[in-house]
């Protein structure tokens, strides 16, 4: 017996084969569209930010964020005489993190070229500053800092910069006021052999003269 094909039904298959199509990369396309617009509305609103908050100098607590392997903010603008509390967590779940402030590099040679060890100049050599609220703690580097302590005080350590070595979930206040130390200097985490510094753990902070 042949068999007898209904043209109808037939279209109707395609039609319903192409609305689903139609849908699948529609539904494709707005997901694409909405994943753009996410990622680029970060960036718009990071660019906002950075030419807001982080071109007016700040005061107070200002808190610094350390993840894998990267700062928020990556930007801080402060001022000459002003009194801040740099308040900084560790947000890794896996990861000891530190933060150093200075200036240029001293580097050791390698087969990949110069990797940098810790900063030529410490921001903290010689200023007074009020270590509260450690806590996970690994080590705290006071090198030339005149460190007062509240509190239960870290294990201390000796060698380089400044640098409290924060395990993941700790973290640590440093009262001061801001020296008269103007310019452009840098801060980074040199754990692991500086491994994380060169994966992008680094910052700058602009230090405005005193008014």
């Amino acid at each position: 017996m042949s068999k007898v094909i209904d043209s109808h039904n037939g279209a109707d298959s395609v039609g319903r084969r192409e609305w689903g199509k139609g849908v699948f990369f529609g539904t494709l396309t707005v997901v694409l569209l909405i994943g753009i617009a996410v990622l680029f509305g970060r960036y718009w609103l990071e660019g906002i930010y950075q030419r807001t908050f982080e071109k007016t100098p700040m005061q107070g607590t200002v808190h610094v964020f350390q993840f894998d392997y990267y700062y928020e903010p990556r930007h801080l603008t402060w001022r000459v005489g002003d009194h801040v509390t740099l308040a900084i967590r560790n947000m890794s779940s896996t990861h000891w993190h530190e933060m150093v402030i200075g200036q240029g590099f001293d580097t050791v040679p390698t087969t990949f070229g110069p990797i940098p060890t810790q900063f030529k100049r410490d921001f903290w050599d010689g200023v007074p500053v009020t270590i509260s609220d450690a806590t996970h703690i690994d080590n705290l580097v006071l090198n030339h800092a005149k460190a007062t302590f509240v509190g239960p005080k870290p294990n201390m350590a000796t060698g380089g910069d400044f640098s409290p070595t924060i395990q993941p979930g700790g973290s640590i206040n440093l009262t001061f006021t801001v020296p008269n130390k103007p310019g452009n200097w840098d801060y980074g985490c040199f754990v692991q052999q500086y491994m994380h510094y060169m994966a992008g753990m680094n910052g700058t902070i602009t230090i405005l003269p005193a008014k």
